[in-house]
């Protein structure tokens, strides 16, 4: 099929077409003028003479810049240029347009002679460190198959960005990992559970284990009630932050619980009713749950490794770092990176110890359960000081492991 020629297109057209053009291939740090737009097929024959192309270029400007209270704060505007930031930027005089130019038809007499249209640029709605950002977040998420997110991200690249945009990997090479739940389950899970938390409602779900045939199956013959707070992305799966209260006792115990979203089938929110406007069950407010943290903060995975569920504690640390021999105020080597991994920048260096093997003493903010089964992963570079409890509950763990492998002391005498 040939190349459609207009000799006059449509006014909408036109503007269609130059906005078109102005999207895929402008931004602030790359404008454009008429004469380059008058050089590129894609656009060239609808531009028109000089004054239509100046008066579409105004009117775009004008529509796509204002609502209906006027003219929109200049970070919100889609059409720049330098003569349009001159009068209606944030720097402009603040006068209206009829104590500026006259009557209505004396400013668009104005307007039509004198607003230069040079420095041309779309607008984006997302700048590409966001574009970025969402790119991240759709090869990370467990709700898509790789397919389906090299699309995603196709399309977001297509609409979203200009042909200066350093275009990153579609794909990650991932190691094997197993099918942790059916997509579109989880993907209605994750949905449930957002708009209870919205409403401040409960949610009721079966909560399930894996069996020897690898098949979910509950593991309660009844439905667990909770309160639900916070959802979050952790080592590839989504946990929910909740609190299931119980009675122990005799008394009734409101402690934050953490919940595995893709283990969790007929999902549900108890005593909704559309008619009487009532949304569901009201939750137990925040205040009034255990542990539970009033404003979500990114670093609570750092304390809560594994997303292990008690509260935080300082735990005071011994930690290998070969020194010189010769100097033991110099380290071999920056070996402090599997901590780092752990706990980010929140461990605390205290001393060096000054005798030999030269030791450090760090401190860092964990769950105690947590730091017990990590301090075992490490054990041939970490060794827990302190408090106490923990220290004691680290022994009884390499007890039941001496145990279990019956590694006798007198199995190894000579």
């Amino acid at each position: 099929m040939g190349k459609r020629r207009l000799s006059k297109a449509a006014r909408f057209e036109r503007m269609f077409k130059i906005w078109e053009f102005l999207k895929n291939n402008t931004d602030s740090e790359h404008p454009t003028t008429q004469a380059e737009m008058r050089k590129s097929p894609e656009v060239s024959e609808y531009i028109g003479d000089k004054e239509t192309f100046n008066r579409l270029i105004k009117d775009m400007a004008r529509t796509m810049n204002s609502d209906e209270y006027g003219y929109k704060s200049e970070n919100d505007w889609k059409i720049y240029f330098h003569d349009f930031k001159k009068y209606y930027g944030n720097a402009a005089e603040d006068y209206d347009e009829e104590t500026l130019f006259g009557s209505e038809e004396e400013y668009d007499d104005f307007a039509d002679q004198t607003m230069h249209i040079d420095g041309l640029y779309y607008n984006r709605t997302f700048s590409y460190d966001e574009i970025n950002s969402i790119i991240e977040g759709i090869l990370s998420t467990k709700t898509l198959d790789t397919r389906t997110a090299a699309n995603l991200i196709e399309k977001v690249e297509r609409n979203l960005t200009t042909r200066f945009y350093q275009k990153g990997p579609k794909h990650i090479c991932k190691v094997m990992e197993p099918e942790l739940a059916d997509r579109e389950q989880l993907r209605v899970n994750l949905l449930t559970i957002q708009k209870a938390i919205d409403n401040n409602v409960q949610i009721s779900f079966r909560f399930n284990g894996y069996t020897y045939q690898k098949k979910l199956k509950p593991i309660r013959d009844r439905k667990d009630t909770v309160s639900p707070y916070y959802i979050v992305a952790s080592g590839g799966r989504y946990y929910l932050l909740a609190c299931k209260e119980v009675m122990i006792k005799g008394e009734t115990v409101r402690n934050m619980s953490i919940w595995r979203i893709d283990l969790m089938t007929d999902i549900e929110i108890p005593g909704v009713n559309k008619e009487a406007g009532i949304t569901g069950e009201p939750r137990i407010p925040k205040r009034d749950v255990e542990n539970l943290p009033m404003e979500w903060t990114e670093d609570f995975q750092l304390k809560h490794l594994n997303m292990s569920y008690d509260k935080p504690v300082w735990i005071t640390l011994k930690i290998k770092s070969p020194k010189k021999e010769d100097d033991p105020t110099r380290r071999i080597r920056a070996d402090y990176t599997f901590l780092h991994d752990w706990f980010g920048d929140k461990f605390k260096y205290v001393k060096t110890e000054k005798e030999a093997p030269y030791d450090d003493i760090v401190r860092v903010e964990c769950s105690p359960f947590a730091m017990a089964h990590w301090a075992l992963q490490y054990s041939d570079r970490v060794e827990v000081i302190a408090p106490e409890e923990i220290r004691n509950d680290v022994i009884g763990k390499i007890k039941d492991l001496n145990d279990k492998y019956g590694l006798r002391k007198d199995k190894y005498d000579d």
